[in-house]
């Protein structure tokens, strides 16, 4: 007795140091998985000669204005270009890229602007790196004339999109397979948002913060650039 005793006395301890482990571990796992949930998403901001400056700069001041709910940037941009070499926006601003394809950081949501984008498209390194980088992203948004540019990469077929006014037909013309929508801001298929002209890529941000953190963040956003938003639908109150 005493023996059965002991041996379940022992039982017990071993099953209590057990328990307490798979607790600690139970907990380190949540931790981590809330530190990675609360880091700030990567927003790769593609540039390129001939790149319209309003098509990135508007997202960009956005994102930039975005805030989680604890008051710290939501994410984390950067611009990158086929190489480090000075780019030229509408023949007169200078951009340097933060990184290059080679040694740009995954990114979680990746902008497409538009401009003449002509070269891009007949680029197979760049085209290359935007269907990879794509393909792995959780969102990807073009703005104005990024939509041949997504269309080029084959991210818009079977799906809705808009573009620049001017770049409807052409749209339509190279994807016969899109549903091209005209007199809308912009386009929402989930993993793939496209926007009309320019000043359209700032409210398509806007929907894109307000369905990640909630409207709240996206009014937040909105009113720090002093920007008139007319959100179109309801988003989750963050």
């Amino acid at each position: 007795m005493r023996e059965s005793f002991h041996l379940d006395g022992r039982f017990r301890f071993l099953l209590c140091v057990a328990t307490i482990l798979c607790a600690l571990a139970f907990r380190s796992n949540a931790d981590e998985a809330t530190e990675k949930a609360t880091q700030p998403k990567n927003v790769a901001i593609l540039i390129f000669n001939g790149v319209e400056v309003l098509d990135f700069a508007g997202p960009t001041d956005v994102f930039t204005h975005a805030r989680d709910p604890k008051g710290r940037p939501a994410f984390k941009l950067y611009a990158v270009a086929k190489s480090m070499e000075p780019i030229t926006s509408q023949g007169f601003v200078k951009i340097i890229p933060n990184y290059t394809f080679a040694d740009c950081p995954k990114p979680d949501i990746l902008v497409i602007p538009g401009g003449g984008v002509g070269g891009v498209v007949r680029d197979d390194e760049t085209m290359k790196w935007i269907k990879n980088a794509g393909g792995k992203s959780e969102r990807v948004l073009s703005v104005c004339t990024g939509a041949l540019i997504l269309q080029a990469a084959g991210f818009l077929d079977g799906q809705k999109a808009t573009t620049h006014w001017s770049a409807i037909e052409t749209l339509r013309k190279q994807a016969p397979t899109t549903t091209v929508l005209e007199n809308v801001r912009y386009v929402d298929n989930g993993q793939i948002v496209t926007s009309a002209g320019v000043s359209a890529g700032i409210d398509m941000t806007l929907h894109v913060v307000a369905k990640l953190l909630g409207f709240d963040a996206a009014e937040t956003a909105a009113r720090g650039m002093e920007y008139e938003w007319k959100p179109r639908e309801e988003y989750p109150k963050g």
